[in-house]
């Protein structure tokens, strides 16, 4: 049996480590979608600074490929994957055959459908080819909008923010990032923001980029425009429309990455902000329904924790500027200690 991972996150590692472990095919092959080894995409950001290297990212890769030997191939574009015929054909019209098919990305997005998404100066900020193509289209740029709804378009405005560009970012939510925080975190996060110069719109959606052939501005929801020469969006979509038949086998699987999904529940710690603001948050940062709330604010330094109780158990955290607490309160949360009648002790 041979099984064909289709795709380039560090989400292929795992499936194919559990493919070869568990011995159910006696061959594997990786199908990398973007020409380059598996890497993280959250290091996207950090590559547009100045002095960023690029080669950290395959690390992980690197390592894990060395000790589990699949077969990699680098060196193809996907055209289409036949699942009645079993195989994916390349842009060179080669065909690579499969008994199982696991598809975790085509290194194609679906942008969402926001009129003049197709102008020049309109990026994703998900795949390595579109930071390269940023990268060089950032020196002759000054004003960068990012539509930011999720930490990935939070992190990409903070980095290019210190480029010494004018970012603003766009948000549909009151504060910043709604689908993650509750409304008072996000207030917040959009004031830290503020503060250091970055303008924020909420409440507010891109209805359309305008230009010619390239970006010269956005219209907003409320009617505003605002001039920019760039646009940066991180909400998509996989795109899977090179599957000729939709329909798979019981030994097939499209598992797309949880990068491109929405999630209400981030349980991974996650640190954001770069120097503009040092965030972390863990398991829930919204109140679970029968939880308790306990937070604490400095307000001239901009240091903000906010800890969420279920129970006996610390259930999530969420913190801005202070990531001396961040370890502990990590510890807490993973061991589940009981906390009860501690919340204020511990915050």
């Amino acid at each position: 049996m041979k099984t064909l991972v289709v795709g380039n996150s560090l989400d292929v590692l795992p499936i194919i480590e559990n493919s070869i472990s568990s011995e159910k095919s006696k061959e594997v092959t990786l199908f990398t979608t973007e020409g380059v080894l598996p890497y993280d995409r959250a290091y996207l950001p950090h590559l547009v600074a100045p002095h960023a290297h690029e080669n950290v990212m395959f690390k992980t890769a690197e390592v894990f490929l060395a000790s589990y030997h699949p077969e990699v191939i680098t060196s193809e574009s996907l055209i289409r994957i036949s699942v009645k015929r079993r195989h994916l054909t390349t842009e060179t019209k080669k065909q690579i055959n499969y008994d199982n098919l696991v598809l975790v990305d085509t290194g194609h997005l679906i942008l969402p459908s926001i009129k003049g998404h197709q102008r020049t100066g309109v990026f994703d900020c998900w795949r390595l080819s579109s930071i390269k193509s940023l990268k060089k289209h950032l020196p002759f740029a000054d004003s960068v909008i990012v539509l930011a709804t999720k930490i990935q378009g939070l992190n990409m405005a903070c980095a290019i923010s210190q480029l010494k560009k004018e970012v603003t970012v766009v948000s549909n939510g009151p504060g910043l990032l709604a689908d993650i925080f509750d409304e008072e975190s996000g207030l917040l996060l959009k004031q830290i923001l503020e503060g250091k110069g970055i303008r924020v719109f909420s409440d507010n959606a891109v209805e359309e980029i305008l230009g010619d052939t390239d970006v010269k501005a956005v219209k907003l929801k409320s009617g505003k425009v605002l001039a920019a020469d760039t646009v940066i969006v991180d909400e998509v979509k996989a795109d899977i429309r090179m599957l000729s038949e939709p329909t798979l086998t019981d030994q097939d699987q499209i598992v797309i990455e949880e990068n491109f999904k929405p999630s209400m529940m981030p349980f991974a710690p996650v640190k954001f902000g770069f120097d503009v603001l040092e965030g972390f948050y863990a398991g829930w940062t919204k109140l679970p329904e029968g939880g308790r709330e306990y937070l604490k604010f400095d307000g001239p330094q901009n240091v903000y924790k906010k800890i969420y109780v279920h129970g006996d158990h610390l259930v999530g955290f969420v913190i801005f500027n202070s990531t001396k607490d961040v370890e502990r309160l990590l510890g807490i949360l993973q061991r589940q200690d009981n906390i009860t009648g501690k919340e204020e002790e511990i915050i």
